[in-house]
């Protein structure tokens, strides 16, 4: 066992309930908003991940509906503290599971969520604020507060060191498109329209996300920092279409604020919170625990640096663009359609992805070279299944990326069932 700095748990405590209310939230917003059919009961065909092919939704919607509530009912006991191992995990699989789904639905912050579930399955955060009394005779060591600040630091630098590109510092893309369409809102409106607007946005976006986690590390300049988080998310959440994010990442600052802050906020309000916890002696730490979070670590460096590995822009080709902190750097639009070649008869066939895909689907196959691989996959087994067996297939796909004219993706001669998932990279075309 290594022996760690101790805390009473305040903190964490504040956090998990923060963190499962607007989990339940979010999920019971997801079934407001009629997003379960949309996304798992409606497609014919559904795009999956990398090793994750083999996920698939229940056919009954029942059953859907079903796992989602009882995830809502897992993050509502994760915030109280009730049954809070088996809360965190059940949580964490469901949710998971819901986002391997579906790629054309990824969406950053998804992710993001996906590993504090993980994280708060190892991580005492119920020792303090539950409904639940804790058994235990040990206090809750400071790394496990560590490990989150370090995750949610993660998310911002990354993002910030990919801003460091030419489209984002020199064209202040995409910004610049965004934020013209914007004209039209009262007060602002015009001053969203002027390019000294973008380039302040891109800029201030930029050393915001580079530069937030030091100065919320630091006790000195944590007040202004909570203050920027709060500021910063307001406005992107005004400005552009981005979910909870924002949300997320607001209560994410809460776990900057160590126990004696929180004391000092609540006794403002003369709330006299005590641990959950009897007996607290040295907080000892398994060192299996600090394997897995340094394992954890590792990866979570590893992923968003990727793409360094490639000699080409992967804003473009979007290799390794998924789990890497790649927040609001690219717009891009699509078109594409697919030709089948019978090479026993020299019978072709126009496919529209329309007639099989939703809305959203489309959308995000026509410019992703991954989800147009695997949509060739899906029209080979249609064919296989009416007995055409020998088949070839090409696309023929335009994609216009960060206000750029409009340009051929993929080589028109590309027979899409002649390579693997991981070699469409290499067949696309450069970027203009």
């Amino acid at each position: 066992m290594q022996k760690c700095k101790q805390e009473q748990g305040t903190s964490l405590g504040i956090y998990r309930i923060t963190f499962g209310l607007l989990m339940a939230f979010s999920l019971l917003r997801f079934l407001y908003n009629g997003w379960v059919e949309a996304c798992y009961l409606l497609p014919k065909f559904h795009f999956t991940f990398q090793y994750f092919h083999w996920i698939k939704p229940f056919d009954n919607p029942v059953l859907m509906y079903g796992i989602i509530v009882i995830a809502i009912i897992a993050a509502i006991f994760i915030a109280l503290g009730f049954w809070y191992k088996l809360s965190t995990i059940t949580f964490f699989l469901i949710f998971s599971y819901l986002e391997l789904i579906e790629k054309s639905w990824y969406l950053n912050h998804y992710y993001f969520v996906s590993l504090i579930a993980f994280l708060l399955i190892f991580i005492p955060a119920n020792h303090h604020l539950s409904i639940q009394k804790v058994s235990s005779k040990n206090g809750i060591s400071s790394i496990f507060r560590t490990i989150l600040k370090l995750q949610i630091s993660g998310v911002y630098f990354f993002a910030g060191l990919a801003k460091i590109n030419s489209d984002w510092i020199i064209e202040a893309m995409p910004l610049r498109i965004w934020l013209k369409a914007k004209g039209d809102l009262p007060i602002i409106g015009d001053w969203l329209t002027q390019d000294w607007t973008t380039y302040f946005f891109s800029y201030s976006g930029m050393l915001y996300d580079l530069f937030i986690p030091f100065l919320l590390w630091n006790k000195h300049t944590r007040p202004f920092a909570l203050f920027a988080v709060l500021a910063f998310h307001i406005a992107t959440s005004i400005l552009f279409p981005i979910g909870l994010f924002p949300l997320i990442m607001i209560v994410g600052s809460l776990i900057f604020l160590d126990d004696a802050e929180w004391k000092t906020i609540l006794n403002r309000f003369r709330i006299d919170l005590k641990s959950n916890i009897s007996n607290q002696k040295k907080s000892e730490t398994s060192p299996w625990i600090i394997a897995l979070f340094s394992v954890h670590l590792l990866i979570q460096i590893a992923l968003p640096m990727r793409h360094y590995f490639y000699a080409e822009n992967f804003l473009w080709t979007e290799r390794h663009y998924r789990f890497g902190w790649n927040v609001m750097l690219i717009e891009k639009s699509g078109y594409a359609i697919f030709k089948v070649k019978d090479n026993d008869s020299d019978k072709t066939w126009t496919i529209y992805p329309n007639e099989y895909l939703t809305d959203t689907q489309e959308k995000q196959m026509n410019f992703q070279a991954d989800m147009i691989w695997e949509f060739a996959q899906f029209i080979k087994t249609k064919f296989h299944k009416e007995d055409i067996p020998n088949i070839s297939i090409y696309t023929e796909n335009w994609v216009t990326f960060n206000g750029r004219p409009s340009q051929l993706y993929l080589p028109k001669t590309l027979d899409l069932l002649r390579i693997s998932e991981d070699e469409i990279y290499d067949f696309v075309l450069p970027l203009r």
